[in-house]
């Protein structure tokens, strides 16, 4: 595949964002696969509170949205010090900015200032990505793909959730935007709609993806270079 990106020359670490059901760990794979990168995957399932979440959001999210915030920077400190320090890349299917995504959306006004007071101090120093991957879609195709890939404590998933979701994610990843939440390090954003996109069966799709990361990474990150 002439202009896919063979190797990597020095460590890169990618984030994949988006709301649920956009496809996130579906590319993760794909890319992790293709960039020869570590696949760093989010707990979800293990979440002791997720499916009383669903079910009754507001007693449920500050304790959802606490467990999260913390196996998340758990894994990132581990996944620097065990695979970027050593010089391997990473690609992640998430960034730990969706924990403020979901809390804003969450969480009532009191707990949310002091969430984000937690959320700052513990993620002040935490290892950042060169690169996210922000992919979104329209509310329709989002539901979707949720309601194929059909997780148990996803089965009742409301369409204003996503739909208010999908809006939070918009304006976090608002170029204006984001000075406000990267204060130490800003990420090159490659923005995707997938409405059109199968990343699974169409190889075009994939060397599309492939085809940005190279262009941010020549352009903006010196970073690689392509192996004939």
């Amino acid at each position: 595949m002439s202009d896919a990106i063979r190797s990597i020359t020095n460590k890169l670490f990618i984030s994949v964002e988006g709301p649920i059901g956009v496809g996130k760990t579906t590319l993760t794979k794909i890319l992790s696969k293709q960039l020869n990168a570590f696949s760093l995957k989010e707990i979800v399932e293990e979440n002791p509170y997720l499916k009383n979440f669903y079910e009754n959001i507001e007693e449920y999210a500050f304790q959802t949205e606490m467990f999260f915030l913390c196996n998340r920077i758990k894994q990132l400190e581990d996944v620097q010090t065990k695979k970027l320090d050593q010089g391997v890349s990473v690609v992640a299917d998430y960034n730990i900015i969706k924990n403020l995504v979901f809390a804003g959306l969450t969480l009532n006004l009191n707990h949310f200032q002091k969430y984000k007071q937690v959320y700052s101090i513990l993620v002040e120093n935490l290892v950042q990505p060169d690169i996210i991957i922000y992919l979104h879609g329209d509310v329709d195709f989002l539901m979707k793909r949720i309601e194929m890939r059909d997780r148990p404590f996803e089965r009742n998933m409301d369409r204003h959730y996503i739909e208010k979701l999908s809006n939070e994610y918009q304006h976090y990843f608002d170029p204006c935007s984001l000075k406000h939440y990267f204060t130490n390090k800003i990420p090159k954003v490659i923005s995707i709609n997938v409405n059109n996109r199968d990343f699974v069966n169409n190889q075009e799709d994939v060397n599309y993806v492939l085809h940005e990361i190279k262009k941010v990474t020549e352009n903006d990150l010196g970073l690689l270079r392509e192996v004939k």
